[in-house]
C-alpha cells in the first residue's frame, strides 16, 4: 500500500476498533496480516485464546483495543500524506459529477476495496455488513441520509445499483488505467465523443425550412442557457432521423453526446437504464458551455413514463423535460403511445413525412453514388417507382450486394426481400400504371349525380380539397371512376385497403391512417380509401377504445386533407355518421340500366344492339365475362348472356333473384 491507502485505512481502523470482535474465528489471521503490512511487533498483543479462558472476555477484548489504537495513532504521525494517482483521479471524478462529502467518501472507500486486497481482507473479514458498518460509524449515516447518498450515486451513474455496493464499470475503467489522468480523458469515457454524422445537408433538402429553424433554437438555447429545450424528431423508420440530430450538432457546432443504447458487454439497456444515463449526462454537461443531448428510439421512455424508483412516475418526466439544463434531441418512429403531457413540452417538432417520387430519386442517386454501387439510370428510375424505401434500407441492400459481388438485378432482389418485412406486406413492388381511359367509359356508370358532369365541374373549379364517399353494390365502378377524376385532373391514386392500415397493434392503424394522408399530401395525390367500412364504423356501436380513436384520426386528417380523399362502401349504413358529414359528395352507385348493358355489351365485346335484358349487371361483371371468354375462346351473343346472367345469380341478392311467380 503506498501512504495515502495506508493512512485511509488507518483512519477507518481507528473509529472501527470499538465495533471489532477480538474473539472472532478470522481476527487471528486478519490481525497478522496487519502486522506484516505495517511492519508492527506483535508480542504486545498475546492473543492465545487457550490459555486466556479465565480472562474476562470483555475486559481482554477492550483492553486489546486500547492498545492497538495507540499503534494505529502512532503509526497515522508516522505516515506522512501522499498524493497518490489513484487519489488525483477520485478528485478529478468529483469534480466532473459534482459529488458532496458523502457521496465521495462512499466512492472512496468502494474505490479503495475494489483495488487494495487489504481494504477487503479486514474489513469484509471482520464485520458481518462492513458496508453498513462503515456508513453508520465512519460516516455517521443513518438511514435517510445514507440511501439519499446512494441513490443520487445512482442516477449521477457512480454506481450500478443503489442498493449495491459496485462501481459503474466506466469508472473502474478510469482507476484501473494509470494514463487516464486528465479530466478530458476521463470524460471520453465517461460521456463518450461528441457524435458525427455521416450525411450533409443535400441529404435534406426536403427538411431545408425545418433544418434552419431547429438550429437557430438550439443555437440560442445554448447561448443563452434557456431550460427545458426539447427538440422531436419523428416519422417512418429509416428516414434519417438520428444522422439529422448529429448533423444539426455538427452544424451548431455544439457537441451533442447520445444516451447509451446497450450496457458494458452488449446488454441491452432498459428503460431504467437510459434514464439513468440521461439524467447523469445532464448532471455532468450541465457545467459545459456548449452541449446537447440525443435520447435516440424515445418511445423507450414516453410510453411507458418513469420507472426509475420502483413504479411509474410520469411527472418525473414532465419535470425532466421542462427543466433539463441541456438541449436534448429525441427521435422517434411512433408519437401514437406518447402521452400529450409529454408532447406538449416540446420546444419544436420535426416531422419525417413520405417523400414525393422526384426527392427518393435523388436519395437513390446519392446513395448509390456514395457507396460507389453501379446502376443504370432506367434501372434507378425503375426502382424508385416501384420500391417506396427509405435512405438506410437502400445503403443495407448496397453493401450486402457488393459483398457478395452482385450486380443491379441482385440489388434488386435484396431491395424487396427486406422491404417485405419492413412494411410487413407480402407485395412491396408496386405495379406500374396503365391508363385509365382505354378502357374505362363514364357512360357505364349509373350513379344518383350525373358523374360526368361532376367531372367536368370539378376539373373547372380548380379545386383539390374535396371528398368522395362512393357507394354501393360490389363492381358498380366506384374505384375506377376515382381512377377516372384522378387521370382527368392529372394528379397520381394512391390507393389504400384495408390491410394496408389495419394493424394489430396498438397506434399503429392510426400511424398508417396518418402516413397514407402524408403521403398523399407530399404527392400531391387522390388518396383511395377501399372497403372504408372496415375502420370508419359507427363509433356507437364501437366495443374497443382503438374503434374510435381510428374513425378520429381519419376525421381528424380529412379536415385539413389539402388533395381529394375518396371512400368506396359497400355498406353505408354502418359508416359514422360524423364521417358521412364531412365528406363533399356522397353518390351511391347501382346496377346498370338496360340501355347501359347493352352499351356495355358494345364497349367490351364489340356486340351492337345485344338487347340484353338482365337486372343487377356491374361493368365488374363484363370485366369479369371478358376475361373468361379469353380463356374459353367465346364470342357467342347466347353463351355470353348465359355467363352475364350466371354472375348476377352469384350475387344472391334477394330482390334480383326472387321468383317472379307465386308469392
Amino acid at each position: 500500500m503506498n501512504n495515502f491507502e495506508k493512512r485511509k485505512f488507518l483512519n477507518y481502523l481507528e473509529k472501527l476498533l470499538p465495533y471489532t470482535d477480538t474473539n472472532d474465528y478470522n481476527f487471528d489471521s486478519v490481525f497478522d496480516f496487519f502486522c506484516d503490512e505495517f511492519k508492527v511487533d506483535r508480542k504486545p498483543y498475546p492473543i492465545d485464546k487457550d490459555n486466556c479462558l479465565n480472562v474476562d472476555t470483555h475486559k481482554k477484548q477492550e483492553r486489546f483495543a486500547k492498545l492497538l489504537k495507540k499503534e494505529v495513532i502512532r503509526l497515522k504521525e508516522k505516515i506522512k500524506p501522499q498524493n497518490t494517482l489513484l487519489e488525483k483521479q477520485l478528485l478529478t471524478i468529483k469534480k466532473i459529477y459534482r459529488l458532496n462529502n458523502d457521496e465521495y467518501e462512499i466512492l472512496l472507500y468502494l474505490a479503495l476495496k475494489e483495488f487494495n486486497k487489504v481494504f477487503r481482507k479486514y474489513f469484509d473479514c471482520l464485520y458481518e455488513n462492513s458496508f453498513a458498518t462503515f456508513t453508520r460509524v465512519y460516516l455517521n449515516m443513518r438511514y435517510n441520509r445514507k440511501d439519499r447518498a446512494m441513490c443520487s450515486l445512482y442516477m449521477k451513474n457512480v454506481i450500478e445499483n443503489k442498493h449495491s455496493e459496485t462501481i459503474n464499470p466506466d469508472l473502474l475503467k478510469i482507476l484501473d488505467n494509470p494514463k487516464c489522468n486528465t479530466s478530458e480523458k476521463m470524460m471520453n469515457i465517461v460521456i463518450g465523443k461528441p457524435e458525427k454524422s455521416e450525411l450533409s445537408l443535400k441529404d435534406y433538402k426536403h427538411l431545408e425550412k425545418e433544418i434552419d429553424r431547429v438550429t437557430k433554437i438550439l443555437s440560442c438555447a445554448v447561448d443563452q442557457k434557456r431550460k427545458g429545450v426539447n427538440i422531436l424528431l419523428y416519422g417512418d423508420v429509416g428516414q434519417g432521423k438520428s444522422q439529422l440530430s448529429k448533423l444539426i450538432s455538427n452544424i451548431t457546432k455544439i457537441p451533442m453526446y447520445a444516451v447509451i443504447t446497450q450496457k458494458e458487454g452488449f446488454q441491452e439497456a432498459y428503460r431504467e437504464d437510459r434514464l439513468v444515463d440521461l439524467f447523469s449526462k445532464q448532471h455532468i454537461l450541465s457545467n459545459s458551455d456548449r452541449a446537447c443531448i440525443l435520447f435516440d428510439e424515445a418511445e423507450d421512455v414516453f410510453n411507458h413514463g418513469f420507472s426509475g424508483f420502483g413504479s411509474a412516475s410520469k411527472g418525473y418526466l414532465n419535470n425532466l423535460l421542462e427543466t433539463t439544463s441541456v438541449p436534448i434531441i429525441w427521435t422517434t418512429n411512433d408519437i401514437y403511445g406518447v402521452d400529450p403531457a409529454f408532447l406538449r413540452r416540446m420546444t419544436y417538432c420535426i416531422e419525417f413525412k413520405a417523400l414525393s417520387e422526384d426527392k427518393r430519386l435523388n436519395i437513390w442517386k446519392r446513395v448509390l453514388k456514395k457507396n460507389n454501387f453501379e446502376v443504370s439510370k432506367e434501372k434507378i428510375e425503375e426502382l424508385n417507382r416501384n420500391y417506396d424505401v427509405p435512405a438506410s434500407l437502400i445503403a443495407n441492400a448496397v453493401q450486402t450486394a457488393k459483398m457478395i459481388g452482385g450486380d443491379e438485378n441482385d440489388f434488386e432482389e435484396l431491395i424487396e426481400n427486406v422491404a417485405k418485412v419492413v412494411s410487413k406486406k407480402e407485395e412491396v413492388k408496386k405495379q406500374e400504371k396503365k391508363p385509365n381511359s382505354s378502357n374505362y367509359s363514364i357512360d357505364l356508370v349509373n350513379a344518383d349525380m350525373d358523374m360526368a358532369d361532376l367531372t367536368e365541374k370539378i376539373k373547372q373549379s380548380g379545386k383539390m380539397n374535396f371528398s368522395l364517399c362512393l357507394y354501393g353494390f360490389p363492381g358498380t365502378g366506384k374505384s375506377a371512376f376515382c381512377r377516372h377524376l384522378a387521370e382527368i385532373l392529372g394528379i397520381e391514386v394512391i390507393l389504400k385497403r384495408a390491410s394496408d392500415l389495419i394493424s394489430p397493434y396498438v397506434g399503429e392503424t392510426e400511424q398508417n391512417i396518418a402516413n397514407a394522408f402524408a403521403e398523399g399530401k407530399s404527392k400531391k395525390a387522390m388518396l383511395i380509401f377501399d372497403e372504408a367500412d372496415t375502420f370508419l364504423q359507427d363509433r356507437n356501436n364501437a366495443v374497443r377504445s382503438f374503434e374510435i380513436s381510428q374513425v378520429n384520426e381519419i376525421l381528424t386528417q380529412m379536415e385539413s386533407a389539402e388533395y381529394p380523399f375518396a371512400c368506396t362502401t359497400n355498406l353505408l349504413d354502418t359508416l359514422d355518421e360524423a364521417s358521412l358529414r364531412r365528406f363533399t359528395f356522397k353518390i351511391k352507385f347501382d346496377f346498370m340500366t338496360n340501355e347501359q348493358a347493352n352499351k356495355a355489351m358494345e364497349h367490351f365485346f364489340g356486340i351492337k344492339d345485344a338487347n340484353l335484358n338482365i337486372k343487377g349487371l356491374t361493368a365488374g361483371d363484363f370485366a369479369t365475362v371478358k376475361k373468361k371468354a379469353e380463356f374459353l375462346n367465346i364470342t357467342d351473343l347466347t353463351e355470353l348472356t348465359k355467363m352475364l346472367k350466371d354472375e348476377v345469380q352469384i350475387k344472391k341478392i334477394p330482390e334480383l333473384n326472387k321468383n317472379t311467380i307465386g308469392f
